[in-house]
């Protein structure tokens, strides 16, 4: 993955272009052993960018899921809100 983040940073600096390290993150999974890549070694150019675990989630067009495929976050998300305003619309549909 080094080489490939090595290619990234040279178009950059051909490019003229910057990457922002404080929005880039990694992350990286096994599938088959079930466990996370260790990912300490990237670097970007001088930087290094934030590493998420893959049971942590991140926002992937507009839905909070995880590497692994797990939606709860995003269910959380959606059904805490609704939980708390489906009384309001209760007490308003009875009056």
């Amino acid at each position: 993955m080094n080489v490939l983040l090595a290619c990234v940073n040279s178009y950059c600096q051909w490019a003229g272009v910057k990457i922002n390290m404080g929005k880039t993150e990694v992350t990286g999974y096994d599938y088959k052993r079930k466990c996370p890549l260790d990912l300490s070694i990237l670097q970007l150019g001088n930087g290094k960018p934030e590493i998420v675990m893959p049971w942590d989630p991140v926002k992937y067009l507009g839905v909070r899921l995880t590497i692994t495929g797990d939606l709860t976050f995003e269910r959380d998300y959606v059904s805490i809100p609704a939980e708390n305003t489906s009384p309001q619309i209760h007490m308003d549909l009875s009056t």
